[in-house]
């Protein structure tokens, strides 16, 4: 958590002195539009599609996943622009789901045992992740008030945690017709938190919207194209990848 605190007062000293450098660059013609961005993430880390293994979701809660974001946008002509930024993201989610045959490893809460194989009955998994984000994209301007944008983005982990349990069901041991283990109402948990991938990247959409010469609106949409885990120590066997769309405001600098 200390590491954090560090890294967002880091990135707050380095917005405010980028931001000072970059408004004795802009001349009278206001070519570089620059903006401070506060979000929310809201989104899941999952496979498309569904595979049939999830069998059904009982619930989704999103965690609190700020997004604190510096962004530049160089207008090439009155409708084409390159922009690019640096974001501090927070991404998680919580969800219970049944599952069937779904691999995986566990410790028995009763005696601390180790089991690999494919488990039933029911499953509840938790993400949290920090990502520093780096976007490249296009925009189009409609008007004054309405801007589109097109990119990738590449990001690097900051944390990551990927852990859960599960109960009410059994596992079968190595394969899907392997010795049975009763997993109990105790249940068992797993932690695949050191498979995660120290890296993202993907695609981004998005608009804007401007309220005031100053205040503007945005909603993006994120794209992993990497799997989430190695794909060599993938511990459930099917590929997840992180899809969040993000909401914000944003404050333009150069008014």
């Amino acid at each position: 958590m200390k590491q954090i605190y560090r890294i967002i007062l880091a990135f707050s000293a380095f917005s405010i002195l980028s931001l000072n450098l970059f408004s004795q660059a802009i001349d009278d013609k206001k070519t570089l539009d620059i903006s401070l961005a506060l979000g929310f993430n809201i989104g899941a880390t999952a496979p498309m599609p569904i595979p049939a293994q999830v069998r059904k979701v009982n619930s989704y809660n999103p965690k609190a996943n700020p997004q604190i974001g510096l962004y530049g946008v160089y207008s090439i002509n009155d409708v084409w622009g390159i922009g690019t930024g640096i974001l501090l993201d927070w991404k998680g989610m919580r969800v219970t789901d049944e599952v069937k045959y779904m691999h995986t490893s566990v410790i028995l809460a009763d005696g601390g045992e180790r089991l690999t194989g494919y488990f039933v009955g029911k499953n509840m998994t938790n993400v949290s992740m920090s990502y520093l984000t780096v976007p490249i994209y296009g925009t189009y301007r409609f008007n004054d008030r309405w801007q589109v944008k097109l990119g990738i983005y590449a990001a690097k982990a900051l944390s990551s945690k990927f852990d859960g349990n599960v109960s009410d069901g059994y596992i079968r041991i190595d394969t899907p017709t392997g010795q049975k283990q009763e997993i109990t109402e105790n249940g068992a948990s797993f932690d695949f938190s050191g498979d995660i991938r120290d890296s993202d990247f993907g695609l981004l959409a998005g608009g804007e919207f401007r309220l005031t010469n100053t205040i503007g609106f945005y909603g993006n949409l994120s794209w992993g194209l990497v799997p989430f885990f190695y794909s060599g120590s993938n511990p459930i066997e099917f590929t997840m990848r992180n899809i969040y769309g993000t909401i914000g405001i944003t404050y333009r600098y150069n008014k």
